[in-house]
């Protein structure tokens, strides 16, 4: 059986570099933190917005089918997918009929899979020593298309917004960005002090950066490197270092699919493939000595099922 999760840094707006990991379990609690458990009795809004799941009834997911031996157990990928032929995935395995010759799947190399999702209803039970991958014992027939009442998920649109009127302040020009400079400057904004995250607005070199400190010093810092567009605009908002070190720390909860930082809104994107209250608080408790509750947005493949 292939690695029932995977595990993704990826970012929506900014590329996290997760460095000098090894200081983030020295470093000092935020100022004002609490213990990890006065945090998460004084941090209600942590799951003011995400759906907890019920495991004690139905539940719905969607993903690809894989079977990778003729004889194997299916399991239905919630995670990543390699881009291999044939691909490789993984995630809970289902219990139950399953009828391939409905689902149009394609076959190679002793491995069955579907190219589209397919939607699982049944009974969840979370990893354990028998099933790493968790295993969903389905009380409704498999199906192409979403149960009535139930929608595909959407991810945001993405937006990348100029952070300030005039990107050419301070002696810089429309095409005073060289790649070399550019280069340079994605080594300087790693060492800048207060550095939340940076983002480019026209598709290439008109960079937007955030830091926690005072803009104009950190603009003319970077503007002695860079004479392309940039904006710099103080926020509030978790540094690159602590974001990193966030990230890191869920990498311990258990059913994890993925974790980025999202600059743009100063929030940690976590997936996992269920999210029940104790799930939940470990997430909050494993990110507290480095970000608010509110500034983790959770959410859950596996879902309740609602109709």
């Amino acid at each position: 059986m292939r690695q029932s999760t995977t595990r993704s840094a990826g970012t929506v707006a900014v590329a996290l570099a997760v460095t000098a990991i090894s200081a983030c379990g020295t470093q000092s609690a935020r100022d004002g933190a609490g213990s990890p458990t006065s945090f998460l009795s004084a941090s209600p809004s942590a799951s003011a917005s995400t759906t907890l799941v019920d495991l004690g009834s139905d539940v719905v997911a969607h993903g690809m089918l894989m079977q990778d031996t003729p004889d194997g157990p299916v399991e239905l990928c919630l995670g990543g997918v390699a881009e291999s032929y044939p691909p490789q995935c993984g995630g809970p395995t289902l219990v139950g009929e399953v009828d391939w010759s409905t689902l149009a799947p394609q076959r190679a190399n002793g491995v069955t899979w579907t190219e589209g999702e397919v939607w699982a209803i049944g009974r969840f039970e979370p990893a354990g020593t028998a099933h790493s991958g968790g295993r969903l014992t389905l009380t409704r027939p498999l199906s192409l298309t979403p149960p009535a009442g139930v929608t595909s998920p959407t991810p945001p649109p993405m937006s990348f917004p100029q952070l300030c009127d005039d990107p050419y302040a301070d002696g810089g020009s429309s095409s005073g960005g060289t790649d070399d400079a550019q280069n340079a400057l994605m080594e300087r904004l790693t060492s800048l002090d207060g550095y939340v995250g940076s983002w480019v607005s026209d598709g290439s070199s008109l960079f937007n950066v955030v830091v926690t400190g005072d803009a104009d010093v950190a603009r003319s810092a970077l503007r002695a490197t860079w004479k392309g567009g940039l904006c710099v605009e103080q926020r509030d908002q978790p540094t690159e270092a602590d974001a990193a070190c966030a990230q890191e720390a869920v990498t311990s909860v258990p059913g994890l699919l993925s974790a980025g930082y999202d600059a743009t809104s100063g929030v940690l994107d976590v997936q996992v493939t269920v999210l029940d209250a104790p799930t939940r608080d470990r997430i909050v408790a494993a990110v507290s000595r480095w970000l608010d509750a509110d500034q983790v947005r959770m959410s859950s493949a596996v879902q309740p099922l609602t109709s």
